[in-house]
């Protein structure tokens, strides 16, 4: 009976439906992967493969982008989560919304910005030529380029899943243990090495490792700024040479490469925890005091490179006239609209989907016994699937044994579904799991059915994560493009196809009124995710003088 309830679960052991929507949910997710790793397999010995020079100079790309990324953001996300939280800084309110917006930028945006004002002979180049009469080439604009352009394009974007964690685990924790370490005679840089930091380590490598993944599987900002790497490889060889087992081939060390970043990930999550009791004390603020300009000049800059210029720079586009090769490819303001609701419909009702195929995985992952949390796990192989691997593994399934949906609509939804399902087991996890058992016991023990508990108990009081956990896959999945580009059926546009299209053609003019209208769709899921972080049981920091001493 004990070793029943170790592979099965114990007192919540989940109903029939829930095994079997999850061996599903399980076997859907994996057939891709596995199918594409026997596709690399194949390609061993072939003259398909790419050439070894090629192979080295991808993993050194890929490599420097994501660590470089992972650093950068950590920086950034630490710093303002620092600032916001610890800090007497003034328009704190304000600035804890503002630094967490850039997540409504998708990357592509920015990196097309940034190319259009800074490349060589681009906009300010130009302007500095007829205003000061600079030649042109005498600033290195051509620094922009290649793995630095890309590291802060990406860092800018994604530094809020640093600052998010950090700024929670920040203004929950208690000033109980540094109270201690100062009565004892500790100083402020002990303070800061050995509770801090110590505090702050597993909310911030789990933000930076999450970048790092982001960083892994990012096409467009690569493409964008000519940087060879994996993604833009595997979309080269399945779009430029049709080559589908070099492709797949190239997909294997990214697989197991964010595998491992994702077991390390999983045992960082576990390792951090805030202690709200009887002895916690509200931290009290450090007064900036003379550094107060400096701060805000700080968090300034960022927000200016990060919100405003991207911004600016669309609404620069869209007002200004558009030549005739730029009119050819846009699209009306009536059939934009058009394109964006339906996008908007579309997406909402993938992420509704998702969602509900993540909950017999999430609640299996806790009360499912060892078993149960294999098919958890096996449902979350998707996270190792950067976009267009995903897009990738979905087309050779199809066109071996389901060739009767290609060309539809469904191989991207089941693209979209296998690409963020993880992503929705987590935050649905998060959610069952603050359920204390006891309430799902005492259901129960009225003589409730475990299906019963489940629709009438766990779901309802899980309703704000639920609530949560589809807002980010929204806001994920409306800026997908690697696996839209490669899966829509013909007629089938999207915003960021939208926004791909023309600006890949140097169109960007042409890209800016889809762009301004994905970042205005993406606020709206943001900030249901900013309300959802900003709850705290906590009473606010307390404000007071500072003793460095």
């Amino acid at each position: 009976m004990q070793s029943w309830h170790l592979f099965f679960g114990a007192t919540r052991r989940p109903p029939a439906i829930l095994w079997l929507v999850g061996i599903a949910v399980a076997v859907i997710t994996l057939i891709p992967a596995i199918y594409t790793i026997i596709r690399a397999l194949e390609a061993v010995g072939t003259t398909t493969l790419p050439p070894p020079k090629m192979l080295i100079a991808l993993v050194i790309n890929t490599v420097i982008l994501a660590s470089g990324t992972a650093f950068l953001s950590g920086i950034i996300g630490i710093s303002q989560a620092f600032l916001v939280e610890r800090t007497t800084l003034a328009g704190r309110a304000i600035w804890r919304i503002v630094v967490a917006l850039p997540l409504a930028i998708p990357p592509y945006v920015l990196g097309l910005c940034v190319l259009a004002l800074f490349r060589p002979r681009g906009i300010i180049e130009k302007w500095l030529f007829t205003t000061f009469a600079l030649p042109y080439g005498t600033l290195p604009f051509s620094g922009i380029f290649g793995v630095l352009g890309s590291m802060v394009v990406l860092a800018l974007c994604i530094s809020p899943y640093v600052y998010l964690p950090v700024a929670a685990v920040l203004r929950q924790g208690s000033n109980h243990f540094n109270e201690m370490a100062q009565l004892s005679g500790a100083t402020w840089y002990h303070r800061l090495r050995h509770i801090t930091l110590p505090t702050i380590a597993p909310a911030a490598g789990g933000g930076m490792l999450l970048c790092m993944l982001y960083a892994l599987a990012d096409f467009g900002v690569p493409a964008l700024l000519r940087l060879p790497t994996f993604s833009t490889a595997i979309y080269g060889q399945f779009t430029g040479q049709i080559n589908r087992a070099g492709a797949a081939f190239l997909s294997i060390p990214l697989i197991f490469v964010t595998l491992g970043l994702i077991i390390l990930e999983e045992r960082l999550a576990g390792r951090g925890s805030v202690q709200i009791n009887r002895s916690w004390r509200p931290y009290l603020r450090h007064p900036l005091q003379a550094w107060q300009w400096v701060a805000q000049c700080g968090l300034g800059m960022v927000t200016l490179s990060a919100l405003v210029l991207p911004i600016g720079t669309l609404v620069f586009w869209a007002l200004r006239p558009m030549s005739l090769s730029e009119q050819s490819s846009s699209l009306p303001w009536s059939a934009l609209l058009q394109t964006g609701l339906g996008n908007m419909f579309f997406v909402a009702l993938i992420a509704s989907i998702t969602t509900i195929l993540a909950i017999p995985p999430a609640l299996l992952l806790r009360r499912g016994g060892i078993i149960g949390g294999i098919l958890a796990r096996c449902s979350q192989v998707g996270y190792a699937l950067p976009g267009v691997v995903v897009a990738l593994s979905v087309v050779l399934v199809v066109n071996r044994g389901l060739s009767w949906i290609a060309g539809g609509v469904l191989p991207l939804v089941l693209a979209y579904i296998i690409r963020f399902l993880p992503q929705a087991v987590q935050s649905l996890d998060v959610a069952f799991n603050q359920i204390a058992p006891a309430i799902e016991e005492a259901g129960r023990s009225l003589g409730r059915s475990a299906l019963s508990v489940i629709q009438r108990l766990v779901l309802p009081l899980a309703a704000p994560g639920l609530q949560a956990g589809w807002a980010l896959l929204f806001l994920s999945m409306i800026k997908e493009l690697p696996a839209t580009l490669l899966l829509r059926p013909a007629g089938f546009d999207t915003l960021a196809v939208r926004i791909w299209m023309p600006a890949s053609d140097g169109h960007f003019a042409a890209a800016a009124p889809p762009a301004l209208l994905l970042v205005a769709v993406a606020l709206a899921p943001l900030t249901l995710i900013l309300h959802t972080y900003h709850r705290t049981p906590t009473q606010h920091t307390e404000e007071a003088p500072w003793n460095p001493s």
